[in-house]
């Protein structure tokens, strides 16, 4: 005789939610303390404010005038100095791209080396005398005579050459080192004619940041009686609000969950029992995505060759699931053979139309 399959115990959810209401006294010792603090309380809370009416922006100071007042003597003597560096300027420029040979300098150190050549030639003019005068004493020729003359020429034009060349060389590196300071003297001419603006920027400035924080201190007068006193009623509101609470209902809810436990029989109809108690507790539609399960265990297959199981629902699948039983089967399994009894939920699982298993 063939023994019958032993029975498959089942895991269902249940939830249970207790309602009710606690009425909560305040301790009656007490309540005389209460009574006394409610008057105190609305006295200390009513009173007109204590505020601070004086401004808190700070005066200037006589070091913050005396430093105005200096800044606009600094700003003055800034102003001052435009015309010399304006004319230190044209004077380099006009030195810069000027012909070094109209230099003042040059023109005069020529002069002084033209002078020079006149004494010179003078001099050689006596020279020459002399010269003649012995080369008759010693029997020399006029040949040798003008010989010598010509070489004492020579080195004449050679020293006043060489002296105008160097001179002229002078004047050239004027002209250049003229060319460097000018812009220096035209970036000065400028940063001292903005001196004073900026001067009086700054201090205008200064004085645009009091008047703002002045203009704040004012706004902080007109409103800080305004919001003492909302502060005053906010803060009485909740001592009031404490006190009363003492003697407010509260209401109470509970909520329990968890598995109770029941014995399917064995025998042939298994799959009819196993679905036939959960079919007490679940919908025609239940989630039965194979993401929403764990703990999944075979219990048997249909003729259809649909498998059956048990399983956990994980974190997700409670949260979808909501107490749907623990026995069934699994969609992506059902899909490939009845696809017609799949659907998919807006929240992208699988659920299974029972009706159309075949069970």
């Amino acid at each position: 005789m063939t023994s019958s399959p032993s029975p498959t115990i089942v895991q269902q959810p249940f939830q249970q939610t207790t309602e009710g209401s606690n009425k909560i006294e305040p301790y009656a010792p007490v309540e005389p303390y209460i009574q006394f603090l409610l008057p105190e309380i609305g006295r200390q809370f009513t009173e007109d404010p204590q505020i601070y009416t004086g401004s808190l922006v700070p005066q200037d100071s006589a070091q913050t005038l005396a430093a105005r007042d200096l800044y606009g003597q600094v700003g003055d003597s800034a102003a001052a100095l435009v015309p010399s560096y304006n004319q230190l300027f044209q004077n380099d420029l006009a030195r810069a791209t000027a012909d070094p040979l109209q230099d003042s300098i040059y023109q005069a150190q020529t002069g002084v080396i033209a002078n020079r050549a006149r004494e010179l030639t003078e001099r050689d003019k006596q020279l020459a005398q002399e010269q003649a005068i012995q080369a008759g004493q010693f029997g020399l020729g006029s040949t040798a005579l003008g010989e010598l003359q010509a070489l004492q020429q020579s080195k004449r034009e050679e020293v006043v050459q060489k002296q105008l060349a160097d001179s002229l060389a002078q004047a050239e590196q004027r002209r250049i080192a003229a060319g460097q300071r000018a812009p220096g003297f035209a970036q000065q001419a400028l940063q001292a004619q903005l001196t004073p603006a900026t001067l009086q920027e700054a201090i205008g400035q200064r004085v645009e940041l009091k008047d703002q924080a002045a203009l704040s201190d004012a706004a902080r007068l007109a409103q800080q009686e305004q919001e003492a006193r909302r502060a005053q009623l906010i803060t009485m509101s909740n001592l009031y609000g404490g006190l009363a609470g003492l003697g407010s209902q509260t209401q109470m809810q509970q909520t329990s969950s968890g598995f109770s436990s029941s014995a399917v029989p064995g025998g042939p109809g298994i799959g009819s029992q196993l679905l036939g108690t959960a079919a007490t507790i679940a919908p025609m539609i239940a989630a039965s995505d194979v993401r929403l399960k764990k703990n999944i265990k075979f219990l048997r297959k249909l003729n259809n060759g649909v498998k059956v199981y048990s399983w956990n629902w994980n974190k997700k699948g409670w949260k979808i699931a909501k107490g749907e039983p623990t026995i069934g089967v699994i969609a992506q399994q059902v899909r490939k053979i009845i696809p017609e009894a799949v659907v998919k939920g807006s929240d992208g699982y699988f659920r299974v139309d029972y009706s159309k298993v075949g069970l």
